[in-house]
């Protein structure tokens, strides 16, 4: 009897000493340890996603340069073509005066145009341009983006598009064709005279037109600090 209860006791011992050894998990425990391994082998894959997300969308889209008002740009250029376009003068017959160094007799220029008309003003255009006559010239809704201009976009716009054809005259000084943009279509806002050849557009200036009589009551001077704003709020 002795022997068997010395045997016993120690088989218990032995017993609870493998108990001690490893401990069972409660379901609580063994889901958190689950999820933190889970967690732990996702997060490598997870950050390297976003940061090769990140520089596809830095390296595939380049962002595009401003469109500054009162600026010719070349549209639809290729490599080693020259612009059709070079510069142009753009006057009015409301707002500003005639006189020198006016609003309306600013020398032709690719960067120093006149840019903002009342609704109902005459725009007269002259280019600077080797072509005589074939060249037109739209006024539509101001785009941002200079691949918008193609000849697709020009053979869909409607017949209320404001637009005239412009042909060399024998006075060079003499405006080569004018056009105006009618209130009752159109409101004011920021706008695009875009030059075309054919139906391919050639050149834009970007114009901001105003209400009736909104510039009429300016000066030359006041003129120039509104045109002076508009581009450095642009830039």
């Amino acid at each position: 009897m002795k022997r068997l209860s010395c045997t016993t006791l120690i088989l218990a011992m032995l017993l609870a000493l493998s108990a001690c050894g490893k401990k069972p998990e409660t379901p609580a425990a063994a889901t958190s340890a689950q999820n933190t391994a889970a967690a732990v082998t996702a997060a490598p894959d997870d950050a390297g996603a976003g940061n090769s997300g990140g520089a596809d969308a830095g390296s595939t889209k380049e962002a595009k340069a401003p469109v500054i008002p009162g600026v010719l740009y070349a549209l639809n250029l290729k490599d080693g073509e020259k612009p059709v376009v070079r510069g142009v003068t753009l006057s009015g017959n409301r707002a500003g005066t005639g006189e020198e160094n006016s609003v309306n007799q600013k020398p032709i220029s690719d960067s120093d145009i006149r840019f903002i008309y009342e609704l109902n003003e005459w725009i007269y255009v002259i280019p600077d341009t080797d072509k005589t006559s074939g060249l037109w010239v739209y006024i539509v809704p101001h785009r941002e983006d200079p691949e918008d201009f193609t000849e697709s976009f020009i053979s869909a716009l409607s017949e209320d598009t404001p637009k005239t054809g412009l042909e060399k005259p024998e006075d060079e000084n003499w405006e080569w064709g004018a056009l105006y943009v009618h209130p009752d279509y159109w409101s004011a806002g920021d706008y695009d005279l875009v030059f075309v050849d054919g139906l391919k557009p050639v050149a834009r200036v970007y114009l901001k037109l105003y209400s009736e009589n909104e510039l009429t009551v300016k000066s030359d001077s006041e003129l120039e600090k509104m045109m002076a704003d508009a581009k450095k709020a642009a830039e």
